[in-house]
């Protein structure tokens, strides 16, 4: 099949349609017969079964329709590329972090760079350290800021900042003021019920491994996808929450207890780019910028 082909082919699963395909190609109908026509008599089987409402695919079409989708986001992605590429791209620094950083040492850093830099212009994009990847590979940013350690060629990270996961839970009015200093044990951990981490968070997995060392460990009964949101849960009263100390520092006060999980987990945050290619003149500065605000918030 050639590429016009699975174009025809995948306009018209997705609307059922010779008409609405063509409307989708902003091409005539006929141009949408003659083409599948053409690929069903290459193939040698029929893709579509014509009936009064509209086109029903073939078993085998189903089959196809599965690998063209993948085709199809690797087409898009190519697409993307080359619009990164075009030189008006590089007049915005463009800026991928991950939702608690965002709420945390963004504006910070934002401050110190736009100090040196009042006339950059900045965009920022909220995702996931995966997505963040995969839009740092892609050029879609400049700049990703990310949580763990992430080896994907064509992307070069470079640790910005390390801090660590802490117990936090909420301390009621007029409650004695517990010494922040002390350690939270994973064994009192595993035995208390607490706001834990997505499953298919690298800390999280790293903190579900120690505590299922502990036989009264029975899970948690409620999870956040983002440290951000294990903490509102937290202030809103639904128990406390294990999140980074990145996260925790930005909202430390009289009202939450934070205390450190003990034995320590680390928790990497790393500032991606691109390895080929030349960096921008205010790079450096803007990452600089991380730094300080990283170990300013853990420290705080």
């Amino acid at each position: 099949m050639k590429l016009k082909h699975i174009e025809v082919f995948n306009a018209i699963m997705l609307s059922g349609s010779v008409s609405a395909a063509a409307r989708i190609l902003n091409v005539t109908q006929p141009a949408v017969t003659q083409t599948l026509k053409h690929a069903e008599q290459q193939l040698g089987y029929a893709l579509f079964v014509r009936d009064k409402g509209g086109m029903k695919p073939t078993p085998e079409a189903r089959q196809l329709h599965l690998r063209a989708q993948k085709i199809f986001e690797q087409v898009d992605e190519l697409r993307r590329l080359a619009q990164s590429l075009r030189p008006d791209h590089l007049a915005q620094f463009r800026i991928a972090i991950v939702p608690s950083l965002s709420t945390t040492c963004l504006s910070r850093a934002l401050a110190s760079f736009k100090a040196r830099h009042p006339r950059s212009a900045v965009s920022i994009k909220i995702l996931h350290s995966d997505e963040i990847a995969r839009s740092v590979a892609l050029r879609e940013c400049d700049l990703g800021i990310a949580y763990g350690e992430i080896d994907a060629p064509p992307i070069d990270a470079e640790v910005v900042g390390t801090g660590h996961l802490v117990w936090v839970e909420r301390r009621e009015a007029g409650a004695r003021k517990r010494a922040d200093t002390a350690d939270m044990p994973i064994a009192e951990i595993a035995a208390r019920d607490f706001i834990g981490i997505d499953k298919d968070d690298l800390v999280g997995k790293a903190l579900l491994g120690l505590l299922s060392e502990s036989a009264v460990f029975a899970g948690t009964r409620l999870s956040a996808q983002t440290y951000q949101s294990a903490l509102l849960l937290t202030l809103d009263g639904f128990g406390p929450c294990v999140i980074d100390s990145f996260t925790a520092g930005f909202s430390r006060g009289e009202s939450l207890s934070i205390r450190s999980v003990s034995p320590r987990i680390p928790v990497t945050v790393s500032a991606l780019s691109v390895a080929e290619g030349r960096r921008r003149a205010d790079f450096d500065d803007l990452l600089q910028a991380f730094r300080t605000s990283l170990a300013q918030v853990d420290n705080a």
